[in-house]
């Protein structure tokens, strides 16, 4: 059974997070502590393969917490639960923090980052990994207008008009945003050219997630001397996250699920456009490789790099803080069988999406068919083409 280590220092949610080790929380035993020194004390006498805490208490923050926790006990993961306003802190402390939960707590997402955290924290620690972002050109900053529009669309009826200016004062988000709105997926008669129409249009999650996309392309900017091309890369990721959000429709998951599904899908091979920018030679060589060999391109990576553009793009998310189910879904959509999450979720929606897309591309269908029986999904597919 794996322990984990609440922190928080409100009586009422303390009591709550026991109520895990109920039989929703079966596989894990629960303790809590309400404050960071507590917390310190309570790890000195037992080890925890958790700890979660509340970003802001008297005495000792969460970050404070759990920059001491990864200094004592580097082999525990580390989530920081806390407001919108604090996810860029949250997202600077890169080293002391595995994982940012929103307050109020989404009891579901919880329980799926606790299922999950073990194999792929497990991932994400990969020497090779770790060695390859480490050489990277620069890994970019947690971006400012995703936060931003997060906030305004959790405070109560925010006007749209204030989405709006939001969005068009990042350049790189406006004109993604237009060419979304404007593309044939979208399905609409007349051109879109006003920022705020596209915005009514697109929905305000979709906002949300294109300003992480489009944060990502203006972050990365591959060399000319590179065939490597990004307009196609922008079209399949768009095709993906419609495809990943329709089949969790489908399936009739939940709306978080559904929006979680959506944003991976359009992040997945973001990692690409991370090893063509900051290594664009042996990114040139990884692709001429993969066409003479006829062979998978991740398996190039992996041959050539140690790592895969997966792994790259989840590491960086998993760093922003991102939620637990995207990160997953990005690190295994190529191998979804890897995760310890073996039901169905984001991830199987990207991992379908991708391969269905790529079926459309002109490429063979390269589904994880064992996968998809495990988790019982197998007789879906039809469907979801």
């Amino acid at each position: 059974m794996k322990r984990i280590l609440f922190v928080e220092d409100y009586a009422l949610m303390r009591e709550v997070y026991e109520a895990l080790a109920g039989p929703d929380g079966a596989g894990w035993e629960v303790s809590t502590a309400a404050g960071g020194r507590e917390a310190l004390e309570i790890m000195k006498q037992r080890p925890f393969d958790v700890v979660a805490s509340d970003m802001r208490m008297e005495g000792m923050s969460g970050i404070e917490l759990l920059t001491e926790v990864s200094k004592l006990y580097p082999e525990t993961s580390r989530i920081i639960i806390s407001g919108a306003a604090d996810q860029a802190v949250a997202a600077e402390a890169l080293g002391s923090t595995h994982q940012f939960l929103m307050k109020p707590v989404d009891f579901k997402m919880l329980s799926a980052a606790l299922r999950s955290i073990g194999g792929l924290d497990e991932f994400l620690r990969d020497e090779n990994l770790r060695k390859l972002a480490g050489r990277m050109r620069a890994l970019p900053s947690f971006p400012a207008c995703y936060l931003e529009i997060m906030k305004a669309i959790e405070a109560q009826d925010t006007p749209m008009q204030v989405i709006h200016d939001l969005v068009i004062a990042d350049p790189g988000l406006t004109a993604k945003m237009l060419q979304v709105a404007n593309s044939a997926a979208m399905g609409f008669r007349e051109r879109i050219v006003d920022p705020l129409e596209a915005v009514q249009l697109l929905g305000l999650n979709n906002v949300r997630a294109l300003a992480l996309s489009a944060h990502m392309f203006a972050s990365f900017t591959p060399s000319q001397r590179i065939n490597f091309p990004i307009d196609a890369l922008w079209s399949h990721l768009m095709c993906c996250g419609d495809r990943a959000r329709a089949i969790m429709q489908t399936e009739g998951a939940d709306a978080v699920s559904v929006e979680a599904a959506y944003t991976a899908g359009i992040l997945h091979d973001i990692g690409k456009l991370m090893l063509a920018d900051s290594f664009p030679a042996e990114f040139q060589n990884a692709l001429a490789l993969a066409a003479t060999r006829d062979a998978p391109f991740y398996e190039i990576e992996l041959e050539i790099f140690g790592a895969t553009h997966a792994g790259l793009a989840a590491y960086l998310l998993g760093l922003w803080g991102l939620p637990m189910p995207i990160v997953e879904a990005v690190a295994f959509h190529h191998a979804p069988v890897r995760s310890s999450n073996q039901a169905f979720s984001p991830l199987t929606a990207v991992h379908a999406a991708n391969a269905l897309e790529h079926e459309v591309e002109g490429d063979p269908l390269v589904l994880d068919k064992e996968y998809l029986r495990r988790i019982g999904v197998a007789g879906r597919v039809n469907a979801w083409r």
